[in-house]
């Protein structure tokens, strides 16, 4: 392995980057609370949901009886559909952006601390004012107008599943995809596929000269790069310039320029050079999880892809393919690992099988998806795609499906260190290196072994936590593990937001999830200890064995002594009890 300096600045570059995004500082200068601000809209969030997410910039905000000057980032749900471009007044509450503490919760702060985004707020449909609309500029117009109208040819021709996964993959949006398609997608490893990257930028690049190649009498090889180049970073705009996205056809161009030039350059470099770029123009990118992702996935595959499949001497056609997609899907996974378990906290056992024919149906996908896309005005001929589309993504979610129901699909319950997850990616390129003497190699797979031993014995630890958790909810949310089962205890009416929750929690500390409605009265659960729970509409008594808990509700409730007083966030704090606003309260059972 030599010396790749693009590379070695860049791998400083983001060890120092991550490494300052654990402990840096926040420099927001907005003031929290509900004053008048004036900002624009940058990005709005189209989807079902009532609340819909909308990013702006705060351009002045009164203090006093004085406008100031600012230009921070804030994120907004609302009930109103905002346009991007709209400036308004608005008057309503922001505050700094704060996880909820609670287990297994995804860590908001530091995602959108990554983004430069500190504040949050909720805007109500009386709370702003409409002063101007700001046309965005005409590239950006252009390639909405072009996605908004692919994406209603899906939605009028495709039924409404399938359409949901064709816009993902297609067009890059995934905001009609429902809950149950992006879990059974995480659940089988394969939600790279939903999101665009160098896997559908790598097949439109084959689809296209397998095209082009047709007509090498008519296109010389010179235009066929051109127009290569062009159709990619259409497909680039159209798709919303996703970091991976962009990666990717960056990288593709500098190959494909290279090449046409004459200049063959080092595929390490070339990744290097497009990540120097991304970063030139967005130090923040480092901090995007799927910038993450998608380069250190390359980089695997760059590493270790030839070493992988020289593994395996196959002289049949189809099962050299079969074994190169195999060793394409472990080389990436070799360097993603630690990221997807640092981040989500669990690993899909079956991604080597999901990787296989994922690329097979994506292919298939991707190439129906244009040719619908170039003939959707044709009569029959689009009813005839659109139904062959419909067939390939249908058997792309049953094969999804099937892959989610394999035993023991997703291991659960893994929670590396940072430091655990930088040692491991050290190891990993330090085996590419070229020793002299074998111990050293002998040695850093000995530290590889015991850093996975430690991940799983970290993980069969908390399979076998025993302990109650009263989560930090606006409803009334606890569960109780003992002997592998979760018992998830809510209230009437709050069973689908307790799983917001629950499902978290039990991907850290992996059990059978049992969901439990507490009505007033008393309920027994029959465990490896008695659990009784009384709920009146003031408190929640819990009970296991001979010691007992108070949930209060309200501010009448009844106090035994003795008892540890737990109260719900929105109570005013009080002396000597545990208040949730602080984060879930958790005590081990043994």
């Amino acid at each position: 392995m030599s010396f790749h300096l693009p590379g070695i600045l860049i791998l400083i570059f983001s060890l120092g980057a991550l490494l300052m995004g654990q402990t840096r500082n926040d420099f927001n200068t907005l003031n929290s609370g509900d004053l008048p601000r004036i900002a624009l809209v940058e990005e709005t969030e189209i989807t079902n949901d009532d609340w819909k997410k909308v990013l702006i910039t705060i351009q002045r905000e009164k203090s006093g009886d004085n406008w100031q000057e600012r230009e921070e980032k804030v994120l907004l749900y609302t009930r109103d559909q905002l346009r991007e471009g709209d400036l308004i007044l608005f008057h309503s509450s922001i505050e700094q952006i704060e996880n909820s503490g609670n287990p297994g919760e995804f860590d908001a702060k530091q995602y959108w601390k990554g983004k430069n985004i500190s504040m949050i707020g909720f805007l109500g449909e009386n709370q702003y004012v409409l002063l101007d609309y700001q046309t965005p500029n005409w590239l950006t117009t252009f390639f909405k107008d072009i996605r908004g109208h692919l994406s209603n040819a899906l939605a009028q021709f495709l039924p409404e599943q399938e359409a949901s996964v064709a816009k993902a993959l297609l067009l890059g949006d995934k905001s009609t995809l429902s809950t149950e398609t992006r879990q059974s997608f995480s659940s089988a490893g394969a939600m790279h596929v939903l999101a665009i990257s160098g896997l559908h930028v790598g097949i439109i690049m084959y689809l296209l000269f397998f095209v082009l190649k047709r007509f090498s009498r008519v296109i010389s090889r010179r235009a066929a790069v051109i127009i290569s180049l062009v159709f990619i970073w259409i497909f680039v705009g159209v798709t919303g310039a996703s970091p991976s996205v962009v990666r990717a056809a960056l990288m593709f161009s500098v190959l494909l320029i290279g090449q046409q030039s004459g200049r063959m350059g080092s595929n390490l470099n070339t990744l290097f050079f497009s990540a120097f770029v991304l970063l030139l123009i967005d130090p923040l990118l480092i901090f995007d999880i799927g910038f993450q992702l998608s380069y250190c996935a390359m980089l695997g595959i760059f590493l270790y892809f030839d070493r992988i499949s020289s593994l395996l001497k196959i002289r049949s056609k189809f099962f050299k393919v079969a074994w190169d997609g195999t060793a394409l899907g472990i080389a990436a996974q070799v360097f993603t690992i630690p990221l997807m378990l640092y981040y989500f906290h669990q690993f899909p056992n079956y991604f080597w099988l999901t990787n296989l024919g994922v690329m097979l149906v994506a292919g298939l996908i991707l190439g129906l998806g244009m040719l619908f896309f170039a003939f959707k005005f044709v009569p029959f001929v689009n009813t005839f795609l659109a139904s062959c589309l419909t067939w390939a993504l249908f058997f792309l979610l049953q094969f999804v499906a099937w892959i989610e129901v394999l035993p023991a699909s997703v291991a659960k319950g893994f929670v590396p260190a940072f430091p655990e997850m930088i040692l491991f990616y050290l190891c990993v390129l330090l085996l590419v290196w070229n020793f002299r003497k074998k111990i050293f190699k002998i040695a850093i797979c000995g530290l590889l072994v015991l850093i996975i031993v430690s991940w799983q014995w970290d993980r069969g630890t908390r399979k076998l936590t025993e302990e109650i958790v009263v989560f930090n909810a606006n409803k009334p949310v606890l569960c109780i593990k003992q002997g592998g089962t979760i018992y998830g205890f809510f209230t009437e009416g709050n069973k689908e937001k307790s799983l917001r929750y629950l499902d978290p929690y039990e991907t850290v500390t992996p059990g059978k999830l049992n969901l439990i409605e507490l009505k007033n009265g008393i309920t027994k659960i029959d465990a490896n200890s008695e659990i009784v729970i009384e709920k009146s509409n003031k408190s929640i008594k819990i009970r296991v064995e001979d010691k007992t808990w108070l949930l209060r509700l309200g501010y009448s409730s009844e106090e035994i002594h003795g008892m540890e007083v737990i109260d719900m966030p929105y109570l005013e704090q009080i002396k000597g009890h545990y208040n949730l606003k602080d984060g879930a309260y958790s005590i081990a059972l043994r």
